[in-house]
């Protein structure tokens, strides 16, 4: 049975996206805004990720953390599951199943809301 690399292939995608985003610098001026705040004043958790890809796209990564710390930390971190998943698929391995650990799943719902009180407080 082929094992195909998916998570490397997605990021070499996104790497595209991220190099094209360098050239569409004027853009996000024509979006129309996040409707949750628009709605409650308050940023919602994704508010600051197209200017976060925008600035990943310019490799400004200080800037890309100011504006989503936690996108700026999986992109950071994607050349090493990069290179897992191409020796996962050159081994032949099926991917791993994925933790049902509540632990797991209640560290990432916090790490989501840390970022979302941080986009508050910063008022994004």
């Amino acid at each position: 049975m082929r094992r195909i690399p998916w998570v490397a292939l997605v990021s070499v995608l996104a790497g595209f996206g991220a190099w094209v985003a360098a050239f569409l610098q004027p853009v996000p001026v024509l979006l129309p805004g996040c409707a949750f705040k628009r709605l409650t004043g308050f940023a919602c958790a994704t508010c600051g990720m197209t200017r976060c890809l925008m600035a990943l796209g310019r490799w400004d990564w200080w800037e890309a953390f100011h504006w989503h710390p936690a996108v700026a930390a999986v992109v950071a971190l994607l050349p090493a599951l990069v290179l897992w998943d191409l020796r996962r698929a050159w081994r032949r391995d099926p991917y791993p199943r994925l933790p049902d650990s509540k632990t797991v799943r209640v560290t990432i719902w916090l790490v989501l809301l840390g970022v979302w009180a941080l986009q508050v407080a910063r008022r994004i």
